[in-house]
């Protein structure tokens, strides 16, 4: 399989999702990551657990999802010894990525300055919650505060009159795809250079970008949130089938489509009404030309409406539900998930990245790293003896879980 970043090693210093993704996307181009953790692991290993999923050392599908392809080295980056092993590390380094906060790094003289000065053709990369300036670039950022609530997401995707209670990860996410592109681009600069770039996304420069088209339209007078009862546009929203089960149609050419439509729901008689036939009087006519689809769409399964909108050659989707889209056979013949085996034996779907190279297969080779699992091995490749790797261990410079122990480690 084709991996444009074979050969490139990557120092992956990070936490929960953002961070831990962005690494996990390289790993799956290609790249040699290292995950770097404290003794007692990466925050993430038990986030799954509060979400209701299995979260321990035999099956943690959403931690493995962000460290599949990962090998792991646990470090005191506290000792003098510990940060040693970190600049044998750095020295064979492309990629440095972190999502701790600067002043963290600072502490650690793992900033970009110190790296800089020290490894000037490392890759220096960061995603934290709110940028590098402003009276919030030290604040604390998860999705849900630095992408959803600051960004206006929370607010203005909902329905009117509430709030996105927003899923877990759905920002850091969209922001490791966002970084992990950057430190590509500063690869190829220093392929040029020699030079190793700063790389830097935020959670909500990455909600803003997202927002991009509403950044522009509300400026104009355009109102968020908006309510499907008085959408824009009456033909780009959701109605209800007999069934309960919601279709969202999304007619960009209103005047193009607007006869063919009027047929597919059965109001023939719609057709020619100056009323609904062009983009602005349906704007204008919006509330009473929703309701007259809406009236419509109820006398039709999902099923039905979907097959008859598909003839049609008309844009909409079924709205499923995530557990649906596991097992959409467009998500499984394009292995947008993929089915692992988890350490237990038993097996679940995993997410995978979604950029795909010359084939659109896909092999998980490696689940995520216990803590500190491959700890020798990587001193080994660094020049250390096994007699000074025991050491290492003895003096708690170094630590690592074995399997047959992990359970009870958590």
């Amino acid at each position: 399989m084709f991996k444009p970043l074979k050969g490139v090693k990557v120092i992956d210093l990070t936490y929960f999702i953002a961070g831990p993704g962005t690494a996990r996307i390289l790993a799956d181009w290609g790249a040699d990551v290292l995950k770097v953790e404290p003794f007692w692991g990466d925050p993430g290993r038990t986030t799954g657990a509060g979400m209701g999923a299995p979260a321990n050392f035999g099956i943690n599908p959403l931690y493995s999802c962000y460290n599949s392809e990962k090998r792991g080295i646990a470090i005191d980056l506290k000792s003098e010894k510990g940060m040693a092993i970190m600049e044998k590390l750095l020295e064979q380094a492309d990629v440095f990525v972190s999502s701790y906060r600067t002043k963290a790094l600072e502490k650690l003289g793992l900033d970009y300055e110190s790296i800089h000065k020290r490894y000037p053709k490392v890759v220096w990369a960061q995603i934290n919650g709110f940028g590098d300036c402003g009276p919030a670039k030290d604040n604390p950022g998860f999705d849900t505060v630095a992408f959803w609530a600051r960004s206006g997401a929370m607010a203005d995707a909902a329905e009117r009159g509430t709030t996105v209670n927003p899923p877990i990860g759905f920002g850091d996410a969209t922001t490791s795809c966002s970084l992990s592109g950057g430190i590509a681009a500063a690869l190829y600069e220093q392929q040029r250079t020699g030079i190793g770039a700063k790389v830097m996304v935020s959670l909500f420069a990455q909600a803003i970008w997202n927002l991009s088209a509403l950044v522009a339209s509300t400026q104009y007078g355009d109102e968020y949130p908006k309510t499907r009862k008085k959408a824009n546009s009456p033909v780009i929203n959701s109605y209800e089938c007999k069934d309960g089960g919601w279709i969202f149609l999304s007619i960009l050419e209103h005047e193009r489509y607007y006869e063919t439509f009027c047929k597919v729901i059965g109001r023939e008689d719609l057709v020619g009404n100056k009323k609904y036939e062009t983009t602005l009087a349906a704007k204008e006519n919006a509330a009473e030309l929703i309701e007259i689809i809406s009236t419509e769409f109820k006398k039709w399964t999902q099923d039905e409406m979907d097959k008859k909108l598909t003839a049609s050659d008309i844009a909409h989707e079924k709205i499923q539900h995530v557990i649906d889209a596991i097992k959409d056979p467009q998500a499984l013949a394009n292995n947008y998930v993929y089915e692992v085996e988890n350490r237990d034996g038993t097996k679940c779907f995993v997410a995978m990245p979604p950029v795909k190279f010359n084939t659109i297969d896909v092999k998980i080779k490696n689940d995520a790293p216990l803590i500190g699992e491959n700890n020798e091995e990587i001193l080994l490749e660094l020049g250390y003896t096994e007699e000074e790797i025991k050491k290492l261990a003895e003096e708690n410079i170094i630590a690592s879980v074995p399997y047959e122990k992990a359970e009870s480690a958590f």
